[in-house]
Parts: C-alpha cells; structure tokens; sequence
C-alpha cells in the first residue's frame, strides 16, 4: 500500500457521519441565500459652519500659494517683501483655523441634537 493512499483515506478532521455536535453555525449550504441585511441609514448633510470652514481652507490656501509666488517671483524694493510674508503667514493662520473649525463641526454633527424633532 502506498503511503498517499493511507493519507487520502483517513481523515481525522471530519466529524463523524452521525455527529453534527461540532460542525460550525458559520457554514451556509449551497442553494441557500443569506439573510438579508438591514439598508444603511441615510447620512445627515453636514451643517453650515461645516461649509463654511471648507471654503476659508479653499480661500486661505489659494491667498497663500499666490503670497508665495509673488514673493518668489517678484524682486519687492523696500519692505514690501515683509508685508507679502505677512499675507502668507496670516493665510496659513487662517488656514489652519479653517481646517480645525470644519474637523470640530463635522465631529459635531454626528452627534443627536436634543430639542425639535424632525422626525415625524
């Protein structure tokens, strides 16, 4: 008898033919569908100040990039070259202060607010 034979007719792993104590809840037979799962729930709009925070990043980044390349490209005579750093510096300020504001107000609106219901 050759080895591989004695391999493929043994199998230790299967449960006996009777016993059905130990096979698992997970297997789903052929020809049978799941059950179907409950649709998502619709996602709220996100609110104004939401909206708002995203267009100050848009404005703050676009009033930047342009300081920016004013500065490098332009000779400035005088100290107009510190006041195009000051418009980049109070971009990137603004900037930032948008970007925080629309994280906050978008981790705020997932959150239920208490008082009207709309839902009725």
């Amino acid at each position: 008898m050759d080895r591989r034979e004695s391999e493929l007719s043994e199998a230790p792993h299967e449960p006996a033919a009777g016993d059905e104590s130990k096979s698992s809840d997970n297997v789903v037979p052929l020809g049978v569908d799941p059950p179907a799962s409950e649709p998502p729930k619709p996602s709220k709009p996100t609110g104004r100040l939401h909206g708002m925070a995203i267009v100050g990043m848009a404005v703050s980044a676009l009033v930047g990039i342009g300081a920016m390349l004013a500065f490098i490209t332009i000779s400035w005579p005088d100290d107009t070259g510190r006041y195009v750093i000051a418009v980049f510096m109070i971009s990137v300020i603004g900037f930032m202060t948008s970007a925080s504001l629309g994280v906050f107000s978008a981790a705020r609106d997932t959150y239920p607010r208490h008082g009207k219901s709309t839902d009725e």
